[in-house]
């Protein structure tokens, strides 16, 4: 039993072998890569097989630029991995303690401006983007219920962050995979059972998130060893928010430009109409 938990601890990488620690670490992130993949797979085909083309095409359509628009979060994970793992490293709890504070603080921040903005441009986007008139509606719907939802989303992503900078891969991979297991069963409850259709897809997968958002907050609030979690390390902190930023803004920029360019990509392919869109998402997610 205690070596069970052991495994779900932080973990110091710069103690023991090198390589069993770079091996303990990278295969559970491998196997979350893999496990992602097949998150949206799942829904491709619960999509396709229930609902239709169309609604396949309203998902296709309205990826990218979701992606586009959560970029942000992938760039705070990535800083807040690197800080974390740094004072972490260094065992200077104080700095370590902000740091994760910083990153629940910013986290709330964005998903709020996300909550109110998105749906806003939802619409608009889509509209640019050339998405054809019989599937826009179930695209705006779908982009709408993810922007409203978005904080399960965030704090799962920046949260996972937190815990591999703690060398913690292992946790945020359960997590992961519980999240993709919800996801299906509430996507085949939500539109095979009560036929709700593309919103029913969007819903599923952001109570599904939420869930594990809820699961890493709890693994980090029970953590009393390596930091302290309290309301004064949620205070803004200039510094410490500059810092996050500047090291999460490359990964973030270059998962924009790539977003950019699928965007890029999806507005011609929207020009074919629906069977085109909807065959495009089925070769990208298989």
């Amino acid at each position: 039993m205690q070596s069970l938990k052991e495994k779900f601890a932080p973990k110091d990488l710069t103690e023991g072998t090198p390589w069993k620690r770079i091996v303990e670490f990278a295969v559970p992130m491998l196997i979350g890569n893999i496990a992602q993949q097949l998150y949206n797979t799942a829904d491709s085909i619960i999509v396709g097989r229930y609902i239709g083309d169309n609604a396949l095409a309203a998902v296709g359509s309205a990826s990218p630029i979701l992606n586009l628009l959560l970029v942000l979060f992938v760039g705070i994970s990535v800083g807040a991995s690197i800080m974390v793992a740094q004072y972490f490293g260094a065992k200077d709890r104080e700095e370590l303690s902000r740091t994760i504070g910083i990153c629940i603080s910013l986290t709330a921040i964005a998903s709020i401006i996300i909550m109110i903005i998105g749906p806003l441009l939802s619409r608009p986007l889509l509209s640019l983007l050339n998405t054809p008139e019989s599937i826009i509606n179930w695209s705006t719907d779908y982009l709408n219920i993810f922007f409203i939802g978005i904080a399960g989303f965030a704090y799962f992503n920046i949260l996972s962050g937190v815990l591999r900078g703690l060398g913690d891969s292992i946790s945020a991979l359960i997590f992961l995979l519980i999240s993709t297991a919800l996801n299906v069963i509430l996507d085949i409850i939500f539109v095979a059972q009560f036929n709700m259709g593309v919103p029913g897809v969007a819903l599923a997968t952001i109570i599904a998130q939420s869930f594990s958002a809820i699961l890493t907050v709890r693994k980090l609030i029970k953590n009393k060893i390596s930091f302290d979690l309290n309301f004064k390390m949620l205070n803004l902190n200039k510094e410490y928010s500059y810092k996050l930023i500047k090291l999460g803004l490359p990964s973030g920029l270059t998962q924009a430009i790539f977003s950019l360019a699928m965007i890029i990509v999806q507005s011609l392919t929207n020009s074919f109409g629906e069977m085109v869109i909807a065959a495009n998402l089925t070769t990208l997610h298989t």
